[in-house]
């Protein structure tokens, strides 16, 4: 495949917390990618075709609800794409499809993907909002690649991401109340809880991703998305620092 394809999953829906920019600063960035938007009522494309990059983001819980049903029958084929060096990227609660099960607070069980072993349990009356830095586990060179984000969620993890890790944390929490970890990641299968958008604020692991799609292509409007990027950096390190709601 000589061609960058970058398939946008549900943009109808996945917009929350304004998660839509990754894929808009993505364009931006490749703009000579192919950049697939699959609705809601549309078969995926990475079903019948190759593509190269597969992205998901943030949702409401029953958007949530109904994106997990509906990939329930692509879930061997998003596996093995994973497998064979497919970028794919949940951002948000949309990181919570990729787990075994999504418990609600009514008691219902929502069956995830099982692509990472960790189940999900949702309250509406614990609501988290907070800031994330953190360092991309075997990332690029010799310094750690840091990011910034934010969380916005209601609910918590119980799981062990330890021995599949996407970011350390440094500031912030990450599975679980004392997580020393953020997210899951095996190989280019990639789940975060960050939103925000993540990869507007961070620019170095777009360029990260951008690589892991066989492009050397350097983030977009890099010099002051980079300026933002390192003052994002010092605030989040300020004691105390909190997001703003």
């Amino acid at each position: 495949m000589d061609r960058i394809v970058i398939e946008s999953l549900f943009p109808e829906f996945s917009s929350q917390g304004g998660d839509n920019g990754n894929i808009m600063y993505l364009r931006e960035s490749l703009p000579d990618a192919e950049i697939i938007e699959t609705r809601f009522t549309d078969e995926p494309a990475f079903a019948s075709r190759d593509v190269s990059m597969i992205y998901l983001g943030y949702m409401t819980e029953a958007e949530q609800e109904q994106v997990a049903a509906k990939l329930m029958p692509y879930r061997d084929r998003l596996r093995t794409l994973a497998d064979t060096g497919c970028v794919v990227l949940f951002t948000g609660n949309a990181a919570e499809i990729l787990g075994r099960a999504i418990v609600r607070d009514d008691g219902r069980t929502i069956a995830g993907l099982g692509l990472f072993d960790f189940t999900t349990r949702l309250s509406y009356r614990h609501r988290r909002t907070e800031v994330f830095l953190g360092e991309l586990v075997d990332g690029p060179g010799e310094e750690p690649l840091e990011v910034a984000g934010y969380q916005i969620r209601f609910t918590e993890v119980d799981g062990d991401n330890s021995a599949e890790p996407l970011f350390r944390t440094v500031v912030g929490r990450g599975l679980g109340a004392e997580g020393g970890f953020e997210g899951f990641r095996r190989g280019t299968l990639f789940a975060t809880w960050l939103a925000g958008p993540v990869l507007p604020l961070n620019p170095l692991f777009t360029e990260y991703l951008i690589g892991l799609l066989g492009s050397t292509a350097p983030a977009a409007y890099r010099a002051v998305a980079l300026d933002a990027y390192r003052k994002r950096l010092e605030e989040f390190r300020v004691p105390g620092i909190r997001m703003p709601i």
